[in-house]
């Protein structure tokens, strides 16, 4: 009943997408029929669900950001090598990047996933500049970023890249030692406390989903 809307993804096919139960994709929707889209969609699911505009300009009433392709094309072929070859799906991906931290569970990884551009959905750059989907700002992703498929490039925007470089740089804030330590770490990817409970009340959602 929403205008312009092709499809929705249905419960089966978002578990095997890994992707979190009443997650919600609008697809091929025209993009001047986004703001009404996004009200429907608001409307339908209640005041408390999460509407991401996966396509044309991404936000919703907001133009278009031009940023030149030198800037974001942000790649370097010195990283440490973590592979992880090149899953089928985000789920497996997060679950094979897991082991990159030992001690770090893979929902923590899907859950900042899941936060951070719903699964390679709304990849940036963000108005920070914040680029990829796992969100990386350019000068921590020089430093973290690693090789996970093994092409001998560390790409901010390749999700074989960019997740297990999010757990090599929770890794590095402690997350592997679980309590506190985690919750540290995960302050440490976005300074919030509510961003913090969001991402661990997400990754007990998925444990919960997929045991």
């Amino acid at each position: 009943g929403l205008p312009g809307v092709d499809g929705l993804v249905g419960a089966e096919t978002g578990r095997r997408l890994g992707l979190l139960p009443g997650v919600a994709l609008l697809v091929n929707g025209p993009e001047k029929e986004v703001s009404a889209m996004d009200a429907g969609v608001r409307k339908l699911l209640g005041s408390g669900a999460q509407v991401v505009v996966v396509g044309g300009s991404r936000t919703v009433g907001k133009p278009k950001t031009k940023v030149k392709t030198e800037r974001v094309r942000e790649r370097t072929r010195t990283a440490t090598r973590a592979t992880v070859g090149r899953p089928g799906s985000y789920l497996e991906l997060y679950r094979k990047a897991a082991a990159v931290c030992p001690g770090l569970s893979w929902t923590v990884l899907a859950a900042i996933g899941q936060v951070e551009s719903s699964h390679g959905r709304n990849n940036g750059p963000s108005s920070a500049g914040a680029l990829g989907p796992m969100q990386f700002m350019p000068a921590t992703w020089k430093a973290y970023g690693v090789d996970g498929d093994g092409d001998g490039v560390s790409d901010i925007w390749s999700p074989y890249d960019a997740v297990p470089g999010a757990a090599n740089y929770l890794c590095a804030n402690g997350a592997g030692q679980g309590g506190k330590k985690l919750e540290k770490a995960v302050w440490f990817y976005n300074h919030s406390w509510a961003y913090v409970n969001k991402v661990l009340s997400i990754a007990q959602a998925y444990a919960r989903a997929y045991p």
